[in-house]
């Protein structure tokens, strides 16, 4: 080989190694700028995902705090509507004794009246009309709950009875407990609690 071919073939060599070098550049360059471009993009799904999620967090907390209003305001609701029952029931027992202690009155001069009658007149029709009225009108009254006061032979209850006076009696099983009932007391009966309208005004032995 002559000097001059092996100067081409070195000029040659020289040129296929930078093309090499330069695709190799060319390769190395778009590699980067597809890397930088997956890196951008993977950002820019991780700042969406952030928005996203802040998102869910913030629709959870929302939904959270109507769960938590929705609680409260039902609790509200049903202790207000308890409360306009009771207050309800309330007025309707309170319009119900007003007009039934217009009743008390007659009814205990229809029991003074039988108290007081010979025995020897209680088949008389009058007085069976009396005890007939004087028991409808009883009946009435547990109709709507209402009922007299026991009170004869017990010992009495601040509750439902009011003492008046004391008296001597001879029977010793007797003192102490009640005598004589002066004036009729009456309670009313609503969901198994009793509530005294009037107390029995009575007279205890001593």
């Amino acid at each position: 080989m002559t000097k001059k071919e092996e100067n081409k073939k070195n000029i040659s060599n020289k040129e296929e190694n930078t093309l090499e070098e330069a695709l190799k550049k060319v390769q190395q360059e778009k590699l980067d700028e597809e890397i930088v471009s997956f890196e951008q993009e993977k950002n820019q799904l991780q700042d969406k995902i952030d928005v996203l999620e802040k998102e869910k967090q913030d629709a959870l907390d929302i939904a959270k705090k109507i769960q938590y209003d929705y609680v409260n305001l039902k609790t509200d609701f049903d202790r207000f509507q308890r409360i306009s029952l009771e207050k309800e029931k309330s007025m309707e027992t309170d319009s119900l004794i007003k007009h039934m202690k217009k009743l008390f009155p007659v009814i205990d001069q229809l029991k003074t009246s039988l108290d007081h009658i010979d025995k020897s007149k209680e088949e008389d029709s009058f007085v069976k009309w009396i005890k007939m009225v004087y028991d409808n009108m009883i009946k009435t009254l547990a109709s709507f709950s209402i009922y007299p006061i026991e009170s004869i032979w017990l010992i009495p209850d601040s509750f439902l009875h009011e003492p008046l006076s004391a008296i001597p009696v001879e029977d010793e099983s007797q003192k102490g407990k009640i005598v004589q009932v002066f004036q009729q007391g009456y309670y009313i009966e609503k969901d198994w609690e009793k509530t005294v309208i009037v107390p029995s005004k009575v007279v205890v032995g001593s």
